[in-house]
């Protein structure tokens, strides 16, 4: 998760278990929009296999549903099938796992049935060629039965709600900028996963292309503190969102939004 950044400056912000793991959330963010609900990535799924969750330390079953983010939206007095769109960062399968599902007869489908999914176009096309390095992170069961809408760089999905292309951690990765009464907020995704990776140079070995990560990070945050955007962290376990301040030696946050 820290890339070249050495084990004893990364673990004094996210102390890893005896297995050399950290604790991650799959954080899906919904918005409430006057076209309907919007659903901002949808997690792991539930169709690993033993071997797969108990390598990443997957604790993600539902009680009322089949993944905790199905019980999350029964808590919150919606079903599934409200949700009109479904918006990917990208495909990977901690962030479009949750697009289909495998029900108790081993057939999958869309979790979400009435929704219309969203992802960059070379995304799509990315995922669907894979190669020794990337076929690890791109299942097919969760995008090739998916009747996407694709859309192509820096586009708008509905009134108040932006892809951004932030490319780096893979090619076609977007961040998702949502405004609304004056005010901004962007769920970045893994652009910058967790606060810990909030100092330019922290980047995932998982990046693909870590340089323009780093510009990526670099052009967001500019926009980000002088617009004072919301950033909405996916894989943080504690620190849900925060707005970026700046700091001696980068950046830090303030007015964060806890965990509960």
């Amino acid at each position: 998760m820290f890339g070249v950044v050495p084990k004893p400056l990364w673990e004094r912000r996210i102390p890893p278990d005896e297995r050399n793991r950290i604790t991650l959330a799959l954080r899906c963010l919904l918005v409430e929009h006057d076209d309907g609900l919007v659903l901002i990535d949808t997690g792991l799924g539930n169709k690993e296999d033993a071997k797969f969750r108990d390598i990443y330390g997957v604790a993600n079953a539902g009680t009322r549903g089949p993944t905790q983010l199905e019980d999350a939206l029964v808590a919150l007095g919606f079903r599934p099938e409200e949700i009109r769109w479904v918006i990917n960062t990208h495909l990977h399968f901690d962030h479009a796992g949750g697009n289909t599902w495998r029900d108790p007869a081993g057939a999958v489908g869309l979790s979400f049935p009435q929704a219309r999914y969203v992802v960059q176009a070379k995304e799509l096309d990315f995922a669907r060629h894979t190669n020794e390095r990337t076929a690890a992170s791109y299942l097919s069961h969760n995008f090739e039965s998916v009747p996407f809408t694709v859309v192509t760089g820096e586009a708008s999905v509905l009134p108040g709600i932006r892809c951004l292309p932030t490319p780096g951690h893979v090619p076609y990765h977007q961040s998702i900028l949502i405004e609304s009464g004056g005010e901004r907020a962007c769920f970045v995704a893994d652009l910058v996963p967790t606060t810990a990776h909030l100092p330019l140079p922290w980047i995932m070995g998982y990046d693909l292309e870590p340089l323009v990560t780093l510009e990526s990070k670099r052009s967001l945050y500019r926009r980000a503190e002088a617009e004072q955007w919301l950033l909405f962290f996916e894989h943080d376990p504690h620190v849900v969102a925060g707005r970026l301040a700046r700091e001696a030696k980068g950046f830090g946050l303030v007015d964060q939004v806890q965990r509960s």
